[in-house]
């Protein structure tokens, strides 16, 4: 009798272990929003930085802003359920901020999902998605007759939107904005839940459109171009916005904590994108990394990946 609740103890307290150690998610206030940077990276190729991609958490919401390489595994790090992801929203159609769509669409329903996937981006998401999806019909025909002929076959649902407010419920908003970038269009987003309010820059230039929507916000999530590009790879900074720009917005909206995601950078470190943005701006700037999780509350606590 002794061993077996000596048995039942130690393996309580292994779970406890192994689920800190996985990086499981701990508590929060139903007032605090949780954003977690699951991919931070760029077109370039990294296990350290995944395609863009961003979780926005209020309550039981899960709002998921575009699924770049990597992001399903990033989302199973981050232990959220298929079955919770609410509302998938694009900033652009750029192949590298919706590369795992299809993903997030089969593996899904592979793994229980029974609700159709809800994708919202700007015109030629529905031409796009269709173009994804039919990728893989052989695949859901043969799953479909073989061991999973007795569930329903995967969907989704797309919607386009246009600037203004996107999504509302529960007290949570969606607000998206246009940005200047290399495709059009391109949104920012805005997201007011609970007395809290992030913006999520997208693909941008300097942008005056992203300063009236992100004045005084808590969190401004804002992409980043720095280094020696080639002349090959000058268009690539053109589309995006510098470490100096990027100073002037955060200095125009004054926002608590701002925090670079998207890095695109040309041979230099995160040390060298924060050095040229504080000879500017002097408020709390920081690096995002994947995993990086930001809770925004009666304060704002940035925890990184141990």
């Amino acid at each position: 009798m002794q061993q077996a609740s000596m048995a039942r103890v130690v393996s309580l307290v292994g779970s406890v272990l192994l689920g800190i150690s996985a990086g499981a998610q701990t508590p929060q206030s139903p007032q605090t929003v949780r954003v977690t940077l699951l991919g931070t990276g760029s077109p370039s190729l990294s296990a350290e930085r995944m395609g863009p991609c961003t979780l926005v958490e209020v309550g039981s919401e899960k709002l998921l802003f575009d699924a770049g390489r990597g992001c399903a595994i990033r989302l199973a790090q981050a232990h959220v359920s298929w079955r919770e992801l609410t509302t998938v929203f694009l900033t652009h159609l750029h192949a590298d901020h919706t590369f795992a769509l299809t993903d997030l669409f089969l593996t899904g329903w592979i793994l229980g999902r029974a609700d159709p996937l809800d994708v919202r981006g700007p015109m030629g998401t529905k031409e796009m998605m269709a173009s994804m999806i039919k990728g893989i019909d052989l695949d859901v025909a043969t799953r479909l007759k073989s061991g999973m002929r007795l569930r329903q076959p995967p969907a989704y649902v797309t919607t386009e939107i246009e600037p203004g407010l996107v999504y509302e419920r529960g007290g949570m908003k969606v607000t998206a904005f246009d940005v200047p970038h290399s495709m059009s269009p391109a949104f920012g987003y805005r997201i007011d839940a609970n007395g809290r309010s992030i913006v999520l820059s997208g693909d941008t230039r300097y942008s005056e459109t992203l300063i009236r929507n992100a004045q005084g916000v808590d969190v401004l999530v804002h992409e980043v171009v720095f280094g020696a590009a080639t002349t090959e790879q000058q268009f690539i900074t053109d589309a995006h916005t510098t470490p100096e720009q990027a100073a002037q917005v955060f200095a125009a909206t004054k926002p608590k904590l701002a925090i670079y995601s998207h890095l695109i950078l040309f041979g230099a470190s995160a040390d060298d994108v924060v050095a040229a943005t504080q000879k500017v701006y002097k408020g709390r700037v920081e690096m995002g990394t994947d995993l990086t999780v930001i809770e925004v509350g009666d304060s704002i606590n940035v925890r990184r990946p141990k």
